[in-house]
C-alpha cells in the first residue's frame, strides 16, 4: 500500500515538474507566444480551456497548473517604472507649464524614467538631480556641437530643468558612434548595385555579381526586445517601383568578423539589449570607425560601468 503511494506522489511530482519545464520551454524559446498568451482575451481564454481540460483528465494537475497560471499571469501584469503621487504629480505639470510653457511632458512616460525621490527634488529645486559625472558628460557632448555656443554650466542648469538624468543619458549616448550603430546599423558595403533603378533582373538574369551585404542593425522583436538584424535590399518591385529587401537574425557572436572594427570588451554577447524599453547597459564593445575618436565613449563608458561614476 505504501509503495502504492508513493509511487503516485513521484507520479504526481513528475507531472508538476513537467507542467513547469513546459512553461518554462515556451517563454525561453517563444517569448511571443507567451506574451501572447497571458496579454491577450484570447490568450487567456485558450489558458482557461487548457487548465479546466487539464482538470477534467486530473483535478490535481489541474489546480496546480491554475495556481502555476495565476502566479505567472500576476508577475506579467506587474506595472513596470515607478509611481508619482498625484498631488506631486500635479505639481509638476503645474511647475512645468511655469518654466517650460512651450515643451510637451508625457507623465507616463517619465514615471518610468525618474522616481518618486527624483520628482521631489525636481519639485524643490527646479531642476533634475544629475550626478556630477553625468554634468561632465553632457558638458563634453555639449561643447562638440559647433551650432550653439553658451556657458557650459549654463546649459547644464537649463537642461536639467526638461530632462531627468535617465533620459539625458540616452540622448547623449544615441549621439556617439556606438548609439549611432546600435540605432541606425553599419552598411557592409559602399554601395549597392540593387539601387540603380533597373530593378533585380541584372541578379536573376546573373548578369551582375558581388550582391550587396546591407546593413546590420539592431531590431526588436514581438516582444519589443532588440538583436541584430541583417537587411539586404534585394532589388525593385518590378510593378510598384518599391524597394524589396529580405531581414534575417544576425548571431551576435559573428558581429566581430561582420562588421568591420568592432569587438567586445570581454565576452560575446547582445550589444541591442541597451535599445530595450529597460535598457540593460551590460554589453560593452569597441568600434572603431574611420573619422571618429578611438576607443570608447566617455558616456558609454560610464553606462557600461568601464569606469567609475563620480557622485
Amino acid at each position: 500500500m505504501n509503495q502504492i503511494k508513493n509511487l503516485f506522489s513521484r507520479t504526481e511530482l513528475i507531472g508538476v515538474l513537467s507542467i513547469l519545464i513546459a512553461i518554462w520551454t515556451i517563454l525561453y524559446i517563444i517569448p511571443s507566444f507567451f506574451v501572447s498568451l497571458f496579454n491577450t482575451f484570447l490568450g487567456n481564454l485558450i489558458l482557461l480551456f487548457v487548465v479546466i481540460l487539464v482538470g477534467m483528465k486530473n483535478y490535481a494537475y489541474g489546480v496546480v497548473l491554475g495556481i502555476v497560471l495565476i502566479i505567472v499571469y500576476r508577475f506579467s501584469h506587474i506595472k513596470e517604472g515607478f509611481e508619482w503621487s498625484k498631488d506631486s504629480t500635479d505639481q509638476f505639470i503645474l511647475l512645468q507649464n511655469t518654466i517650460n510653457p512651450n515643451v510637451v511632458f508625457d507623465t507616463k512616460l517619465i514615471k518610468n524614467q525618474a522616481s518618486q525621490e527624483e520628482l521631489d527634488y525636481f519639485l524643490k529645486n527646479g531642476m533634475w538631480p544629475w550626478s556630477q559625472q553625468v554634468q561632465e558628460l553632457y558638458k563634453e557632448s555639449f561643447e562638440r556641437n559647433p551650432f550653439i555656443r553658451s556657458s557650459p554650466e549654463e546649459a547644464v542648469n537649463q537642461a536639467r530643468t526638461v530632462y531627468n538624468q535617465t533620459i539625458i543619458l540616452k540622448i547623449i549616448s544615441w549621439q556617439t558612434k556606438e548609439g549611432k550603430f546600435l540605432l541606425n546599423g553599419v552598411s557592409l558595403k559602399d554601395s549597392n548595385p540593387a539601387e540603380t533603378g533597373w530593378g533585380n533582373y541584372g541578379y536573376t538574369s546573373k548578369l551582375i555579381s558581388g550582391r550587396s551585404n546591407g546593413v546590420i542593425k539592431c531590431a526588436p522583436d514581438a516582444s519589443g526586445n532588440y538583436s541584430p538584424v541583417q537587411t539586404i535590399y534585394t532589388g525593385d518591385d518590378g510593378i510598384t517601383g518599391v524597394h524589396t529587401k529580405e531581414t534575417t537574425p544576425v548571431d551576435y557572436n559573428d558581429l566581430t568578423t561582420l562588421v568591420p572594427g568592432f569587438s567586445f570588451v570581454g565576452s560575446a554577447c547582445n550589444p541591442c539589449v541597451a535599445l530595450n524599453d529597460r535598457p540593460d547597459y551590460s554589453c560593452p564593445f569597441n568600434l572603431d570607425i574611420s573619422g571618429n575618436p578611438v576607443g570608447i565613449s566617455s558616456v558609454w563608458k560610464y553606462l557600461w560601468g568601464v569606469i567609475p561614476p563620480i557622485k
